[in-house]
C-alpha cells in the first residue's frame, strides 16, 4: 500500500512538473468536477507511462488517498478510463493497463467544449434515450436469472437510498449498466458504461435535496421498478417504452431549464 502511494505521488509530481515546464495546459486538462480531475490526472500518468502495459494499478483506496478523493470518485474515473480502452478490469484482481491499440475511438469531451452545458446535457440525454431503450428491449429477450439478480440488486440499493434520502446515483448507474449487460451485446454494455461514467452528473439531480424535495427520486424509482418488471416478464416492447419515457422525464426537465434561461436572458 505504501509503495503504491509513493509511486502514485511521484507520478503526480512528475506530471505536474511536466505541465509547468512545458506549458502543456490545455482545455482538456481543466476539469469540471472531482471525477474529471481524477480522470485527467490518471490519464496523464498513463500517457507518461507511469504504469506499463499489463501492470496492475494501485487499489481504489490507494488512488483515492493519493488524489484526496473518495473511492466513489475513483471508481467513476476508472470507469471512464475503462470505457476509453486505457485499462481493463479483471474480476477479483483489479485494474490493469491495457494495450494502447485498444484505445476507444469515440469520445465525448465534456471538459473541452464551447457548447452550452444545458444543450450538451440535452444531447447526451437524447443519446442515452436511444441506447438505453434499445438495451432494455434486448435485455428483456436475453436476460438470464443472473442478469435479473444483478438488476434487482441495484434496484434494491436504490430503494434503500430513497428510504434514507441518500445519494443513490452510483446504484442508478449500476442499474442501467446491469440492464446493458443483460442485453448480452458487449458493445452496448461498454457504451452505456461509457456514457454513465462520462456524464454521471446527469443522474445526480435525481438524488440531491431538490430531487427528493420535488419527488424526482420517487418517480425515478417507480420507473426503475416498472422497467425491471418488464424485463423480468420478457416484455421487450414494454421495457423499451418505459425506458424511453424514463429518460424523457429528464429531457423535459432540461428543456424547462433551457426555456427559463432563455427567458432570463431576454
Amino acid at each position: 500500500m505504501l509503495s503504491d502511494n509513493l509511486t502514485l505521488e511521484r507520478g503526480i509530481a512528475k506530471a505536474a512538473t511536466a505541465l509547468t515546464d512545458h506549458g502543456v495546459i490545455s482545455a482538456l486538462a481543466r476539469p469540471n468536477s472531482l471525477a474529471d480531475e481524477a480522470y485527467h490526472s490518471l490519464l496523464l500518468q498513463l500517457d507518461m507511462n507511469l504504469w506499463k502495459v499489463g501492470e496492475k494499478l494501485p487499489t481504489e483506496k490507494a488512488l483515492g488517498e493519493s488524489l484526496g478523493v473518495s473511492r466513489a470518485v475513483i471508481r467513476e474515473a476508472l470507469a471512464r478510463l475503462r470505457a476509453d480502452g486505457r485499462i481493463e478490469t479483471v474480476q477479483g484482481s483489479g485494474a490493469f493497463v491495457s494495450e494502447r491499440s485498444k484505445l476507444a475511438a469515440f469520445r465525448t469531451d465534456n471538459a473541452n467544449s464551447d457548447t452550452d452545458p444545458l444543450k450538451q446535457e440535452l444531447e447526451i440525454l437524447e443519446l442515452r434515450q436511444i441506447v438505453e431503450a434499445g438495451a432494455a428491449e434486448l435485455a428483456a429477450a436475453r436476460r438470464t436469472e443472473s442478469d435479473l439478480a444483478n438488476i434487482r440488486s441495484a434496484l434494491e440499493a436504490m430503494l434503500e437510498s430513497v428510504a434514507t434520502r441518500s445519494d443513490g446515483s452510483a446504484h442508478d448507474d449500476a442499474f442501467h449498466n446491469a440492464i446493458a449487460q443483460a442485453s448480452h451485446n458487449s458493445q452496448i454494455a461498454k457504451f452505456v458504461e461509457f456514457l454513465g461514467a462520462q456524464f454521471s452528473n446527469s443522474r445526480k439531480a435525481t438524488w440531491d435535496d431538490i430531487g427528493y424535495g420535488v419527488g424526482i427520486a420517487a418517480v425515478g424509482q417507480s420507473d426503475h421498478s416498472a422497467i425491471y418488471k418488464a424485463i423480468e416478464s420478457q416484455d421487450g416492447a414494454r421495457a423499451k417504452r418505459l425506458s424511453h419515457a424514463h429518460v424523457q422525464r429528464a429531457i423535459d426537465r432540461v428543456l424547462l431549464r433551457m426555456n427559463d434561461k432563455k427567458v432570463e436572458s431576454q
